[in-house]
């Protein structure tokens, strides 16, 4: 054998070397960060401690996707990921069926109580185009009228509340 056939062998060697090391770097990293997405998916937590805790109006629209109302709770602060949001919606008993509406939501709850809060029915007309917050609102600060299900939690007017009293 030849010094120049050597050369090549042991430069070819060290060259599925690192082709191999990078592959399964790569591999790692990618198993790794797909692990922790599935985990965060079913563990994960609300953003703030129970005494720490914001409430934020969210206005929902029927144009607005899943995507668009994740983005819009990750921008304001109630969750972390809107990826994770979107993937947590999917799976759980309440994929399909967010309403349009404005909702009190705390940045305390779990992403399963706001997805009940929002597939629980309309709170107002007043969501017509896309999602938008608006902090420290509360619901007497919202329209009068409502355009939920009868007998839904929240669907009384104010003028409802104020014939009860």
């Amino acid at each position: 054998m030849n010094t120049k056939q050597l050369i090549g062998t042991v430069f070819d060697t060290a060259l599925k070397i690192v082709i191999i090391i990078v592959v399964v770097m790569f591999t790692y990293k990618y198993a790794t960060d797909a692990y922790n997405f599935g985990y965060r998916i079913f563990t994960e937590e609300p953003v703030a401690a129970e005494g720490n805790a914001k409430v934020i109006s969210i206005a929902i629209t029927e144009e607005a996707g899943t995507m668009d109302i994740g983005e819009v709770l990750e921008e304001k602060g109630l969750i972390n990921d809107s990826k994770v949001f979107y993937a947590q919606e999917l799976i759980s008993e309440y994929h399909g069926e967010l309403k349009p509406g404005i909702y009190e939501l705390s940045s305390d709850m779990t992403v399963k109580e706001m997805l009940e809060i929002m597939s629980a029915g309309d709170k107002s007309e007043e969501a017509s185009s896309g999602v938008s917050a608006a902090e420290g609102a509360s619901e007497a600060d919202t329209p009068e009228g409502t355009a939920g299900d009868a007998g839904a939690e929240g669907s009384e007017t104010p003028e409802d509340a104020t014939d009860a009293e």
